[in-house]
């Protein structure tokens, strides 16, 4: 069986912003793309609301998501497949990071991974001698005009563009999509939302294979 780690954030939780609560398991894209995938692949999810991919959070340390890494990998480890998921919430306005900054903690992730894999225990351990493939999912579009305009703005738009670019120039595994489904505070996929992250991720996975 082939495992797959999803680290990410409320998307990859499943936010439903019309209730204010989770959405049913079984309409979250990971858990749709589990059903894709079938009893050969098993899907970890593990999605928080607001995760940062940096540690910029000074009240609500538990969303810094450098912070939880590596203790949240060993604990799934061995995985064929990890999945980061984040960067949209380092686009608030109020954490006032660069696209550079925010690029540079997303790498941060693929680092980590990789100097792990260089110790020759943990390589052992946590990797059964196999280095994972590892996909980023970067921030897909929102729209700051509406009610995520009190937290994102033009610039975070523009941001949210020049990660794409840096992603794709450099040629790394990643998935984006600019026209996303989303519910109306303009920031969490909706249903139909979560049925296409789940469908761009399946056959992101299959051309791995």
């Amino acid at each position: 069986m082939k495992k797959i780690l999803i680290y990410g954030d409320s998307n990859t939780w499943g936010d439903n912003f019309i209730l204010g609560k989770r959405i049913e398991d079984e309409k979250q894209w990971p858990n749709i793309l589990q059903r894709k995938l079938g009893s050969e692949y098993k899907i970890l999810q593990e999605g928080l609301p607001g995760r940062l991919a940096g540690n910029e959070e000074t009240l609500k340390t538990y969303k810094n998501g450098k912070e939880s890494f590596i203790s949240t990998f060993r604990t799934n480890a061995p995985v064929d497949t990890l999945i980061i998921s984040l960067g949209t919430n380092d686009l608030q306005m109020k954490y006032n990071k660069s696209s550079e900054k925010v690029i540079e903690d997303l790498l941060w992730y693929k680092k980590t991974i990789s100097d792990m894999y260089e110790d020759i225990d943990d390589r052992k351990k946590y990797f059964n001698s196999k280095f994972p493939d590892i996909i980023y999912i970067l921030p897909a579009n929102f729209d700051y005009k509406v009610n995520a305009s009190i937290i994102f703005d033009k610039n975070s738009e523009t941001k949210r563009k020049e990660i794409i670019d840096y992603f794709q120039k450099n040629n790394l595994k990643s998935i984006f999509i600019n026209n996303i489904p989303l519910f109306d505070d303009g920031l969490h996929y909706n249903f139909d939302g979560h049925k296409i992250m789940s469908e761009e991720v399946f056959k992101k996975i299959i051309n791995y294979r």
